[in-house]
């Protein structure tokens, strides 16, 4: 469902062009320095969807201050879901909690090159002296292009970016995805602040367009949506 006031065809339009024409990096991205040094890149697009998005915790891994060039978007051909079942260590040592529990999801992202699947974020110019960190922060996501609008100009120009995506993997001890688990309350209102500190309109966007494990309940009709 369109939620946002765009020209939902040159959305499309150019989600198809960065499907074709567009390299993925599956994790750990072995390729991915090799291909900004073909681009004649210092630093690669990344938009974050999730924590990355609370400046707070962006910074612990990545740079966050004038180079990065943190900015507001809505990105295009992804669903967001809480799915990535978090590290057993920062389960333990951060939350209290162990891989038993039920509410220990962080967010993931699946993509769909559909236009009609809509989530916002913060784009990030990550230096490649950040990388390893990242790597090792994200751990088995994969990085895949979409596309984004300026989140204060939707008639902006769509423009190439990267999100973190961890799809089911077979032959993988213990994988993290997980379509039985619950959001992690305290990682949730971490992104939920995050989101609060740029608007009110995008903390709304952002818990209309993220969902449950299910991939059909938004965060809006859940009771998280009721903390303020």
């Amino acid at each position: 469902m369109q939620t946002l006031p765009i020209d939902l065809d040159s959305i499309q339009h150019a989600l198809d062009q960065v499907k074709s024409n567009h390299p993925a990096f599956p994790y750990p991205w072995e390729k991915l320095e090799q291909h900004m040094d073909e681009c004649g890149k210092s630093y690669f697009p990344l938009v974050g969807y999730g924590s990355l998005i609370n400046q707070v915790s962006a910074a612990k891994t990545i740079n966050v201050g004038h180079d990065a060039s943190r900015q507001a978007v809505a990105a295009f051909g992804a669903k967001r879901i809480f799915n990535y079942r978090m590290p057993a260590s920062i389960l333990e040592s951060r939350y209290g909690m162990t891989p038993q529990d039920h509410d220990i999801a962080a967010l993931n992202c699946e993509t769909t090159y559909d236009a009609r699947d809509q989530f916002n974020g913060i784009l990030t110019r990550v230096r490649r002296d950040t990388l390893d960190a990242l790597r090792e922060r994200e751990r088995h996501y994969a990085l895949r292009p979409i596309v984004f609008l300026e989140w204060e100009n939707l008639s902006s120009k769509p423009t190439v970016a990267y999100i973190f995506e961890c799809l089911p993997t077979e032959g993988i001890d213990d994988h993290p995805y997980d379509s039985n688990i619950a959001p992690q309350p305290s990682y949730t209102q971490l992104c939920r602040e995050g989101s609060r500190a740029i608007s009110k309109d995008f903390l709304d966007f952002f818990e209309r367009t993220t969902y449950l494990a299910d991939k059909t309940t938004p965060l809006s009709k859940t009771d998280f949506a009721k903390v303020h």
